[in-house]
């Protein structure tokens, strides 16, 4: 994807870059962003200008000084052509400033994700989407699977990415993964070890009746995203037994048990060969990373002041 950020989230983040580099217009390109720094620079106060092509309600927020009903390709060759050259030359030294940025985060990204040995699920959202071969499809599991693939994917060509939206929560994304792989793509899941057991009876129902899936099980024994969000404030117990519930449990019984391959990684570098031998073997396996959920809570807010350290200032 010619010219697109890889690490536009860690960009959007840090306030003294966007303090000095921040856009005076946002211009949405279809429905509004799910990502939460995206949002966020919508909301900031910028002027927000909204291509709807197709005409659906694409400014929930009601932000929007402007709506232009037309096809974005041809808006932006009109656009470019009424651009003064200085205006134009301008523009053009901000973007070289904000894709020199990028280069300089991502660099930095790269080197912390590369300083341990053990997996980091940042680095795994990472690794899953950059070793998917040409038309594969990515099914990302909700809570921290979208967030880790949106804030460290390397943006690329020939992978197709889904995800459950809305009420769904955590329900239901395996089977949407077994039914995704009914088209005949290539596909993988990544999710997490909640969202794997809470759909335990369509994995074990499709497991050897469907399309193979390769479903990348990141397992941190609960729900790791809530050491994140306000409830980390609350005491360990109620942490504990009310939202992270821990369970316990050995997933390779439950891939033995849908009659699938089960693979367990614990080390940052096992994960390309594994994935390489769940797709050689034709049939549906589970990928099965451990990882010290503490640990990457205190990675999370690590590699955010890593990059927020490597920007220019």
């Amino acid at each position: 994807m010619p010219g697109a950020l890889t690490a536009g989230r860690f960009l959007l983040g840090d306030a003294p870059f966007l303090a000095a580099h921040g856009p005076e217009v946002v211009l949405q390109v279809g429905a509004a962003p799910t990502s939460r720094a995206a949002l966020a620079l919508v909301g900031s106060g910028v002027r927000l200008a909204i291509v709807d092509p197709d005409q659906l309600v694409a400014d929930p927020t009601r932000s929007a000084q402007v709506t232009v009903h037309a096809d974005p390709e041809s808006l932006a060759t009109r656009l470019l052509a009424e651009i003064e050259p200085a205006a134009r030359a301008a523009a053009c030294a901000e973007r070289d400033a904000w894709r020199a940025a990028d280069v300089a985060a991502r660099a930095a990204v790269d080197d912390y994700l590369a300083s341990f040995a053990d997996p980091f699920e940042g680095r795994v959202a990472r690794d899953v989407a950059a070793r998917l071969p040409m038309g594969s499809t990515l099914v990302v599991g909700s809570s921290m699977p979208v967030r880790d693939l949106d804030t460290f994917m390397v943006p690329r060509p020939g992978l197709r990415v889904l995800a459950n939206r809305g009420a769904s929560g955590i329900d239901g994304v395996v089977s949407t993964a077994f039914g995704v792989a009914a088209s005949g793509e290539p596909t993988t899941a990544l999710i997490g070890d909640l969202t794997f057991l809470h759909d335990v009876g369509g994995f074990l129902w499709n497991a050897r009746r469907a399309a193979p899936v390769t479903f990348v099980v990141v397992n941190n024994d609960g729900g790791g995203i809530f050491p994140l969000l306000g409830q980390r404030d609350l005491p360990v117990g109620e942490l504990e037994g009310l939202f992270v519930t821990p369970h316990g449990l050995d997933l390779a019984r439950v891939a033995e048990a849908g009659g699938a391959l089960h693979l367990r990684v614990d080390r940052a570098d096992a994960l390309n060969g594994a994935l390489d031998r769940a797709r050689e073997s034709g049939s549906t396996a589970v990928v099965e990373v451990v990882v010290d959920r503490d640990r990457n809570v205190a990675r999370q807010g690590e590699v955010t002041a890593v990059a927020g350290g490597a920007l220019p200032t």
